[in-house]
């Protein structure tokens, strides 16, 4: 038996308590792991019973696998749902001034229906997982990995709401109207009530988290997803008529193209010699311009090519699935007007 040792059977046989010894040898240089080891020994020869063994770090790995999984997955659905929130608030509440691409909004709602549609599942079964081992294992209630994840959970999403806020806030103090800015304010908070209550009132509560209060939670979440992509779908439409959109801004963008290319031939021509090819084909024979597309990708069929003969205007067609935002451009075949003298104005995707 070695010194220590020893020396702890005597105090804890002479009645000494265990945090008067683990103070008393640390101020002699003992390390209090060391000391807190020797008592362990102490007490499995006094009561007979042997010392549990410690949890493993792969253990240790996997709950804050779990914790960081489900914190994740929050975080991803409920930005979705912020996000598709703040796209359908700026189509509700139009602003003359606003110039956003529509396009753009519709693929960014898409993605975030996606993310929804993926995140909110595996959070629901990472929560399950964690609440069912805190089920069997109650004194893991209070583990460090459970706190110190809470904690920095707490600390992002305080990050990442503040930040919102904030540019919330600047953008209505450069001129956005009061009724988006509103709305827009009561999402965040919103959103960042139901994280907080989330971490404060359940998975980071001391004690074992209430099965009920979870339940409820989920409820009200599948609710609110519900809700949500109701709206994002009634914005974005089928994901067919995603695709005819997709297809129709593909077409919109190559008679711009063809466009601007026309325009380059005709610069680059002597004053005297300007003229519009006969045909559209008539762009491979240009090394140049052999990159423009000028036949519909979906049926390959040439785009409509109608020159003057005599000057510099021409019109380019194609045959578009669905009108477009703004009802100007109609379903079926339609032609814009250019003059390839003139450098081609912007035609809207949407």
């Amino acid at each position: 038996m070695d010194e220590l040792a020893r020396f702890l059977r005597a105090a804890k046989q002479a009645g000494a308590s265990d945090s008067f010894l683990v103070e008393l040898l640390k101020q002699q240089g003992w390390p209090a792991r060391t000391v807190y080891e020797s008592l362990g020994a102490w007490y499995a020869e006094t009561t007979g019973v042997p010392m549990p063994s410690p949890r493993s770090t792969l253990e240790a790995a996997r709950e804050a696998f779990y914790h960081l999984l489900a914190f994740g997955t929050l975080g991803g659905w409920i930005c979705a749902i912020g996000s598709i929130w703040f796209t359908m608030i700026d189509y509700w509440v139009p602003d003359a001034l606003d110039r956003s691409y529509k396009a753009w909004a519709l693929r960014q709602v898409s993605w975030q229906i996606a993310a929804i549609l993926v995140a909110f599942p595996v959070f629901v079964l990472a929560t399950r997982n964690i609440l069912g081992d805190l089920a069997e294992n109650p004194d893991k209630t209070a583990s460090p990995v459970r706190r110190w994840l809470t904690n920095i959970a707490l600390l992002i999403t305080a990050l990442v709401f503040i930040g919102d806020l904030v540019a919330v806030l600047a953008v209505f103090l450069e001129g956005e109207l009061t009724r988006r800015f509103l709305a827009k304010s009561m999402v965040v908070l919103g959103l960042a009530g139901a994280v907080f209550a989330y971490y404060t009132r359940g998975m980071g509560k001391e004690g074992q988290p209430a099965k009920a209060w979870h339940t409820r939670f989920a409820v009200l979440a599948a609710t609110l997803i519900v809700a949500t992509l109701v709206a994002g779908f009634s914005y974005t439409g089928s994901p067919e008529r995603q695709r005819i959109l997709a297809e129709d801004r593909a077409r919109t963008q190559d008679l711009q193209a063809v466009a601007y290319r026309l325009h380059e031939d005709w610069k680059s021509g002597a004053a005297d010699q300007r003229k519009l090819p006969a045909t559209l084909g008539a762009l491979d024979y240009n090394a140049a311009t052999r990159l423009v597309r000028w036949r519909d990708p979906v049926t390959n069929k040439p785009y409509g090519y109608e020159p003057d003969p005599t000057g510099s205007t021409y019109k380019l067609c194609a045959n578009y699935g669905l009108p477009n935002s703004s009802g100007k451009r109609p379903a079926g075949w339609y032609c814009y007007s250019f003059d390839a003298a003139k450098m081609p104005g912007y035609v809207p995707l949407d």
